[in-house]
C-alpha cells in the first residue's frame, strides 16, 4: 500500500508518503516526509503587514474612519489559497497514490477545486479539520488507514 497524507491550512502544508509492506500486513506502515511548505506570513491580516499608524489615534469628531479594505484581505486568501494548491500540485505531482487530505473545513471545497484534475482524481478522503499540528500516528487514525 503506498498513499500521500497532505495536511493544510492557508500557512502551512506538510505531506508524508506512507509505505506499507503488502506482503507481510503485520509491519507497521513507513512515514516518509515529502514536504513541510510554510508561506510565511501571507496568511497574514492586511494590517499585519502594513505600517499605517492610524489605528492609534481616537477617531473624534470629523475624522476619517480607518480600516482593513474587506476586499484587500479576501485577495490576500484567494492568492493564500492558489499558493497553497500549488505546493500541493507539485509535491502530488504525476504519482498513482491515493490521496488522503485534511484542510480547515472554511477551505478545503475551494482547495480542492483549485487542484488539478489529475490530483483531484486521486483523493480518496478529505477531511475539513486543521491537522497541520497533529501527530504522524494521529493521521493514521483519523482517515481510517489501517
Amino acid at each position: 500500500m503506498n498513499a500521500l497524507i497532505i495536511v493544510a491550512d492557508l500557512g502551512r502544508m506538510k505531506s508524508y508518503r506512507i509505505t506499507r509492506d503488502d506482503l507481510d500486513p503485520t509491519t507497521s506502515p513507513a512515514f516518509t516526509d515529502i514536504a513541510d511548505v510554510d508561506l510565511a506570513n501571507q496568511h497574514s491580516k492586511v494590517s499585519d503587514r502594513v505600517t499605517d499608524k492610524a489605528g492609534r489615534f481616537d477617531y473624534g469628531p470629523g475624522s476619517q474612519s480607518v480600516g482593513e479594505r474587506q476586499s484587500e484581505q479576501d485577495e490576500a486568501e484567494t492568492r493564500q489559497l492558489h499558493s497553497m494548491a500549488e505546493a500541493i500540485n507539485r509535491t502530488a505531482g504525476s504519482g498513482n497514490e491515493d490521496i488522503y487530505l485534511a484542510a480547515p473545513k472554511e477551505i478545503i471545497a475551494k482547495l480542492v477545486n483549485s487542484l488539478t484534475a489529475g490530483v483531484g482524481k486521486r483523493i480518496r478522503n478529505k477531511l475539513p479539520l486543521n491537522l497541520v499540528k497533529s501527530p504522524k500516528l494521529e493521521l493514521l487514525d483519523r482517515f481510517g488507514i489501517s
